[in-house]
């Protein structure tokens, strides 16, 4: 299921970008990455709300507080989180470090770092990958910073759109990390989506409230939470006429809208490179007295361990569908349960439809990409979180862990 996403997204007008070896990592791998605006531009925001957040994220908090940024930077390979106030103080450092160097305020910087936990980074090597990441900076470097901001992921993941308001051509490109500890609220991972489009810190901050619950809060690996999740919005307004400035502006639901494609298709591809996953399944909850009620059993669904192992083996099991469910705490009426695959109808009113049923199900989830519907209720409540399967591979890559 691994993919190497094409085409390659175009430049966007008002942004330069970098991805180089500074000695982060071994092996002369891409480990430092930038996204600079050409001047302090509109941004918006989001992070991990896992109270052991990481240095970073303290900081960029911090940073983005104010509405607008000019600089993304991004380390890979050591998360700098467990690093305690050293932590702090060497994320304020390395952000006075770029914008001593790009001559800009140190607060206009967005510090992301994703990797191994627990290890302090150092000065040296990382004002080399500073140094050269700022001299690496072109329109054209989009997909090497896609490249460096990966960790285990096995592609880069990036996605654009082209869109037109009030007849002036917008781009909007997006690019992503992410293979494991992911969950909703937020997945375990990294993403930047900027535009060309004039639009105000409102409105940005409007489409990612839109966006985010129906993206990358809605998947999930293996359901542990990271303490580095950052997603960050920026417009550099340098496409002349394309005003969104508000919500009530012409062409702000087309921005929308390329924005929310653009994050589905990431949190998509994370679920996809799932750590040894070779899956990916959409968990479907309707007639919950809810959307949030939906949500709450969809996830009990998605990220049982029984269940995953059974997408992974292609195993109908749908006892184990009804047990998560049970567990979820959600009320629903087995006279009406519905469980279906893909197009296959499973279970009716509780009971399995048929023999036949069940290896008709057993074929559609073998296919690397299928649809688990469940029905609990005759509720207006819908949801759907999208996971993957659980396998060997997963195991033992985290069983030793080291980049």
């Amino acid at each position: 299921m691994k993919i190497d996403p094409r085409p390659t997204p175009p430049p966007v007008r008002g942004f330069r970008f970098s991805g180089v070896h500074g000695g982060l990592k071994p092996r002369g791998k891409r480990d430092f990455g930038l996204i600079v605006a050409d001047r302090p531009v509109p941004c918006a925001a989001a992070y991990t709300t896992n109270s052991a957040c990481a240095a970073p994220v303290v900081v960029a908090r911090e940073h983005t507080a104010q509405g607008l940024a000019q600089a993304i930077m991004v380390n890979s390979g050591n998360a700098n989180a467990g690093t305690g106030e050293k932590g702090v103080a060497f994320t304020r450092w390395s952000c006075r470090e770029l914008g001593t160097t790009l001559g800009i305020d140190p607060t206009l910087v967005v510090p992301c770092s994703t990797g191994v936990i627990g290890v302090e980074l150092e000065r040296i090597p990382y004002s080399r990958a500073v140094s050269l990441g700022a001299d690496g900076l072109s329109p054209r470097g989009f997909v090497a910073a896609a490249r460096a901001i990966m960790t285990s992921d096995e592609f880069p993941k990036w996605s654009h759109r082209k869109i037109e308001i009030n007849g002036a051509k917008i781009s909007v490109a997006g690019m992503a990390k992410g293979a494991g500890m992911i969950r909703p609220g937020m997945a375990t991972m990294l993403s930047f989506i900027i535009t060309d489009a004039v639009a105000s810190t409102a409105a940005l901050d409007a489409i990612l409230a839109s966006a985010l619950p129906n993206s990358f809060n809605r998947i999930s690996v293996d359901g542990d939470m990271s303490t580095n999740d950052t997603v960050v919005l920026m417009a550099s307004g340098s496409a002349a006429g394309g005003e969104t400035a508000s919500q009530d502006s012409v062409g702000f639901a087309r921005l929308s809208a390329a924005f929310a494609e653009i994050m589905d298709e990431l949190s998509r591809m994370i679920v996809i490179d799932g750590e040894g996953a070779t899956k990916m399944v959409d968990v479907v909850v309707e007639g919950a007295e809810s959307d949030a009620v939906a949500v709450r059993a969809a996830r009990s669904i998605a990220e049982s361990t029984l269940v995953k192992t059974a997408f992974y083996g292609a195993d109908p099991n749908w006892g184990r569908v009804v047990c998560a469910l049970g567990n979820s705490g959600v009320d629903f009426d087995e006279a009406v349960l519905s469980i279906d695959v893909d197009d296959v109808g499973l279970v009716r009113a509780g009971d399995v439809v048929s023999d036949e049923a069940s290896r008709a199900a057993r074929k559609a989830m073998r296919s690397d990409a299928f649809v688990l519907k469940i029905v609990i209720g005759q509720g207006p409540g819908t949801a759907t979180v999208v996971t993957s399967d659980l396998t060997e591979a997963y195991v033992k890559f985290n069983s030793a862990y080291t980049s």
